[in-house]
């Protein structure tokens, strides 16, 4: 008895081993299994920035994004899908299959993609049949709907917008259900081939506001770095560390005024056949750039698609002569060194015969002073006036307003220009003129902030402030560049009261005065000097214009390049979107107008109220009849639409319809007149 229960025990012992070990064995294989795995995915070349492996990779940092001065996005990161399709997948699954039967799978494949990825079938099949390689990239940039409805179509199951959508149509009752599980059994059938097709998700950019604004921002490349504009010029500070999102940039533009002004840019250059279009707002005492339109532009959600000198910043990196315009400078430079005062006057015979060939004017203006020089465009007059400066004095006032130098505004296209001093007779003329040197508009601007700004010299940025993770700001520049005074207070003066006389019904920028707000406007019409000859086809038609004239708060600037149409002259043809510019802005910025009610006479004035302004609460309400001032509260927050005005007055008709449902993204217009 006690044997056999030794012998029990002993049994007992021997199984409680064997089973302590096989547990010891499974625990070590898990323990590999886990090693393994981990190795992998270290290992992984797909593996960036810490993101997983497999089908769906996302970084784990962001890229900074950036925003308007009132904190608009206009660059965001945001997660993409590319679709893909590995060949040698579908021959592994189908190793008996000949050429024509593979075709047949891959036409089967395209056509369920098809209307996923808003393509045609035969677009599909033809990328996937003359992909040379294994993997073929079917299409990339898909937002995470689209992404979500494949990855839904893959599994054989229905998205949830799918569901949404039979509901709304057939209600969630028996029938509706019916609908839903029929569609569920053809979401399963639907599948088959699938299988072979990949959704990656990577860390992309998208641009909401499109087209907007889009020179300025620029775009980023494949690997989402900078590669134009403002996302290359502060590459650095946006790009995240494998440990830090980057930094938000804010913009010195407001979306609003970039759009006003995007709009009248287009209106210019159709209107005038012309190459391109620049119209710029710029603050002339913090040089802040308020909005800057330059045309053509492009996408950057699809850069691609667009001609590469569409890409840069033309009011930065385009230089040509300036023409007419530059007499402001001219003549505050011989006003400043005292080569003349307000009061020194000049015979115009309508030709400036010390050089050759000789300067002219369209007529004779006779009798002119500073303030005729401007207000009629006098070449004789300037050209006369500059014979009382040395040539090295007249070079270093005009080098001083910044001219000859690029000045930092935060682009990376800016360019210098071409300014050096000639030792010939025809230096001087010809510089006051406006000929001989090259300028870019922000230099113009510049220049002009000085007029505006009582002598100082205002630079020009586009960048404000970085934003980083924690919250910390930085203002950009970090050690901002002080103004400096590069004229008399007087002189300034005297430039912005000779600028008004342009404005007046006998010169030469009459068609830009609004009326109601005094303005101080110079006009230029330049020849295009190209291969060392002026164009006698080819002109630049400018206006340049400072409002209000009696307490600057804006300077704008309208550059129309190689117009086609029915005149070249900036006097006709730029003081066009000056004055509809002038005319929004000073509506959009409550600047005071001379023909609104100020002050109460000893008689009442009576004034029809409009009703209060109704909300945008996902339903599209009647706003027929509202003027433009009482919209303004419509862009001062963000209710997730996207709000255009065109014209001016009052609310004529809407898109979409009163009554109409909105959703969040949804464009609407108003036509006002």
């Amino acid at each position: 008895m006690d044997k056999m229960n030794s012998d029990y025990y002993n049994a007992q012992k021997d199984r409680y081993f064997y089973r302590f070990l096989l547990y010891i064995i499974l625990f070590a294989i898990l323990a590999l299994r886990i090693v393994v795995q981990y190795g992998v995915i270290m290992l992984d070349p797909n593996r960036k920035n810490g993101a997983p492996s497999g089908d769906t990779r996302m970084a784990a940092t962001e890229r900074g994004a950036i925003v308007d001065r009132n904190g608009r996005l206009l660059a965001v990161e945001t997660k993409l899908g590319t679709v893909s399709l590995l060949k040698s997948s579908i021959r592994k699954k189908h190793p008996k299959a000949d050429a024509d039967e593979i075709d047949q799978i891959y036409r089967d494949i395209s056509e369920k993609l098809s209307p996923l990825l808003s393509m045609s079938s035969n677009e599909i099949f033809t990328i996937i049949r003359t992909t040379p390689t294994d993997y073929v990239t079917l299409k990339r940039n898909l937002d995470e709907t689209v992404t979500n409805k494949i990855k839904a179509a893959k599994a054989g199951l229905l998205d949830e917008s799918d569901y949404e959508r039979i509901t709304v149509i057939y209600g969630d009752n028996s029938a509706g259900r019916k609908v839903v599980e029929d569609a569920e059994k053809a979401a399963f059938e639907n599948r088959k081939n699938l299988e072979h097709v990949r959704v990656d998700i990577v860390a992309g950019r998208v641009y909401p506001e499109k087209k907007l604004a889009s020179q300025i921002i620029g775009m980023v490349g494949r690997d989402n770095d900078g590669k134009e504009g403002i996302e290359w010029a502060f590459e650095s500070e946006l790009r995240p560390t494998s440990m830090e999102s980057g930094k938000q940039l804010t913009l010195s533009i407001d979306v609003n005024i970039q759009y006003f002004l995007e709009q009248i840019a287009e209106e210019a250059l159709v209107e005038n056949k012309a190459q391109s279009v620049m119209l710029t707002a710029m603050d002339p005492h913090t040089g802040e750039i308020l909005g800057s339109a330059s045309l053509p532009s492009f996408d950057p959600n699809n850069y691609n698609a667009y001609p590469g000198s569409t890409w840069r910043y033309q009011p930065a990196l385009y230089t040509y002569e300036p023409g007419s315009v530059f007499k402001i400078f001219s003549v505050a430079a011989l006003l400043d060194t005292g080569a003349i005062t307000g009061n020194t006057t000049f015979v115009c015979t309508g030709h400036y015969n010390h050089v050759n060939p000789a300067i002219t004017d369209l007529t004779v203006h006779g009798v002119v002073n500073a303030e005729r020089i401007i207000a009629l465009s006098c070449n004789v007059g300037v050209s006369l006036a500059s014979e009382r400066i040395e040539s090295r004095i007249f070079y270093d006032k005009i080098y001083s307003f910044g001219f000859g130098q690029r000045i930092g505004s935060g682009s990376p296209s800016e360019s210098a220009g071409i300014f050096r001093e000639e030792n010939n007779r025809r230096f001087k003329p010809t510089l006051a003129i406006g000929q001989g040197i090259s300028v870019s508009m922000l230099q113009m601007l510049q220049a002009a902030s000085a007029i505006a700004n009582q002598g100082l010299l205002a630079q020009p940025k586009l960048a404000l402030k970085l934003t980083a993770p924690d919250g910390a700001e930085t203002h950009y520049p970090a050690e901002p560049v002080a103004s400096r005074r590069v004229m008399s207070e007087q002189t300034a003066a005297n430039l912005l009261q000779y600028m008004r006389a342009t404005a007046a019904i006998d010169g030469t920028g009459w068609r830009a005065a609004i009326g109601d707000i005094p303005m101080a406007v110079k006009t230029g019409t330049a020849q295009v000097a190209e291969n060392g000859a002026y164009s006698e086809t080819d002109f630049i038609a400018s206006c340049m214009a400072i409002f209000p004239a009696d307490a600057p708060k804006l300077i704008l600037y309208a550059v129309i390049v190689k117009p086609q149409g029915e005149s070249y002259l900036g006097g006709r043809i730029a003081t066009i979107p000056i004055r509809k510019a002038a005319e929004s802005l000073a509506d959009y910025l409550k600047l005071h107008r001379g023909k609104n009610p100020v002050e109460l006479q000893s008689s009442t004035v009576y004034f029809e109220e409009e009703p209060p302004l109704p909300p945008l609460a996902g339903v599209m309400p009647d706003l027929r009849g509202y003027s433009k001032l009482s919209l303004l509260p419509l862009f001062e927050t963000d209710s997730g639409y996207i709000i255009h005005l065109e014209g001016n007055g009052h609310v004529k008709t809407q898109s979409p319809s009163p009554g109409t449902q909105l959703v969040h993204g949804d464009v609407i217009t108003l036509y006002l007149e």
